[in-house]
């Protein structure tokens, strides 16, 4: 299946991932990969069942192929350090960098401020 989901013909990557036996493992393996077609990571990123795992959610921010409209949505559900560490990393989009600076800063502030007051 993960050669399968590589091939060139978007018909083929895309019937892999309706494919009843695969796993929340191949998934997020599928959802880290940096040469599958960006419909392939689309499919994965707007599956329900499939986002609900946290690693998957991880992989797909990190994967610079993976459209800015999906992965734009899952930075707010990253934990601080993965923040951290996207928005040091150069192989991601600027606007994925920028966003993931951003939240981190919000919350870094809202917890400083949330230690002040108690």
């Amino acid at each position: 299946r993960l050669i399968l989901v590589r091939d060139s013909n978007k018909l083929v990557s895309l019937a892999v991932l309706r494919n009843g036996r695969i796993t929340e493992g191949e998934i997020e393996g599928i959802a880290g990969m940096r040469n599958v077609n960006q419909d392939v990571l689309r499919t994965v990123g707007t599956n329900r069942e499939w986002i609900k795992n946290y690693a998957v959610v991880a992989a797909l921010v990190r994967n610079p192929r993976t459209p800015p409209g999906i992965s734009t949505n899952f930075v707010s559900r990253l934990n601080n350090h993965d923040l951290k560490n996207l928005s040091r990393d150069k192989n991601v989009p600027e606007l994925i960098r920028r966003m993931s600076k951003k939240t981190l800063d919000t919350r870094t502030q809202q917890s400083a401020g949330f230690r002040k007051k108690h």
